[in-house]
């Protein structure tokens, strides 16, 4: 039987979010890092291992990178725009430099995975799981392996980096906390206090509704990417809004944990099973790709301009994670997080573009492999 898919709101939606709330809660008070991103992934994929009822809702990772694309924009004053202009070649010279791993993975997936070239080739690319899926799809390859290790290649990137930040010192314990702290107090709030909230709101559902008319059209990662545009144009075109505007108390942690739940529910328990070969192997070039790009970063901070953190901006550009997740690591471990956003930003354009040529270069070029492709992969 299939896994059960997202569903709207309701009873078992509702249980998902108390569970992982209740989980965040825990870890938070123990002290881990990204309590509302890792304890609700860890949690809600164990209650699924364990068949329980839980179900992710509907929109969540939708909601969840709406919310944070509008908090990620608020962040692009005038100073960061001049600083990001002085440091194009250097941005650019990293998103290049995270797609030095794509060949060596490609070459894994094909001669130990057992994967056809085609389908090894949509199973390197670092770009969006729903984006390489759709060209599996449409070109031929095995749509199920290319969703599967690009899923697990963001899970996986989400679950080390963390610890190995915080192994590192420069990854502190979350102030998770101060999300309930304001509804605490036993003054009264007046209309001036809640004004930058209202104003908050208003221009999220604002910009949700060109969102909505792109995701139609299948535009690629648009539920980040156009809030943060569209909040980055506003911040350029008028900075003094920047005080019009306020994150909610607990709005941010609701999108780490919407975040955390869509991660979780993409790791189908059957394909553990049945594609053991192809997990094995992806884990391997995920950690791979990582190290590597550690060194690249290590490099670069070196040689190159100096930032805030060089080489954990630079690492954290450059990690095959995704877009979303990366920028809360940047966020909260005091990397420079307009070269990460911009960073990522250019790699997932450079992999769009790039894609369709590859893709028609490795039917026309590669050889299938000597024996064929894992079943159920």
């Amino acid at each position: 039987m299939s896994r059960p898919g997202p569903q709207p709101l309701s009873v078992p939606v509702l249980a998902g979010w108390a569970w992982c709330a209740l989980a965040a809660t825990v870890w938070w008070a123990c002290g881990g890092p990204l309590p509302f991103l890792l304890a609700p992934m860890a949690t809600f994929a164990l209650a699924q291992a364990l068949g329980w009822p839980l179900r992710e809702w509907r929109h969540g990772r939708a909601c969840g990178q709406c919310l944070l694309g509008v908090a990620l924009g608020l962040r692009f004053t005038e100073e960061v725009f001049e600083g990001l202009w002085s440091r194009w070649p250097v941005i650019l010279l990293a998103a290049l430099l995270a797609l030095m791993p794509a060949w060596l993975v490609y070459q894994a997936y094909r001669r130990w995975a057992r994967q056809t070239p085609l389908t090894a080739c949509l199973c390197a690319l670092p770009g969006g799981a729903s984006e390489m899926a759709m060209l599996a799809d449409r070109h031929g390859a095995n749509t199920a392996a290319v969703a599967w290790t690009q899923a697990l290649r963001v899970t996986l990137v989400v679950s080390v980096v963390p610890w190995c930040l915080m192994g590192a010192g420069t990854l502190t314990k979350a102030d998770g906390g101060s999300a309930l702290m304001p509804f605490m107090g036993t003054q009264r709030m007046g209309w001036a206090h809640w004004m930058p909230w209202v104003m908050w709101a208003l221009w999220t559902g604002l910009v949700c509704l060109p969102t909505h008319w792109l995701h139609r059209r299948q535009w690629p990662n648009v539920w980040l990417m156009g809030p943060l545009l569209a909040t980055v144009v506003l911040m350029a075109a008028g900075p003094q809004t920047i005080g019009l505007m306020t994150l909610p108390p607990g709005a941010l942690e609701f999108a780490q944990l919407c975040l955390g739940m869509t991660l979780a529910a993409r790791l189908d328990r059957r394909t553990w099973k049945e594609a053991p070969r192809l997990t094995m192997v992806a884990i391997g070039v995920v950690l791979g790709s990582l190290v590597l790009c550690g060194a690249l970063a290590v490099c670069l901070a070196w040689g190159g301009p100096q930032v805030p953190r060089a080489w954990l901006t630079h690492g954290l550009s450059m990690a095959p994670g995704g877009m979303a997740e990366m920028a809360l690591l940047a966020r909260q471990s005091g990397a420079w997080l307009p070269e990460v956003i911009a960073t990522h930003v250019l790699r997932l354009a450079l992999v769009l573009c790039l894609a369709p040529w590859l893709v028609r270069w490795v039917r026309r070029h590669a050889t299938p492999p000597s024996e064929g492709a894992e079943p159920g992969a």
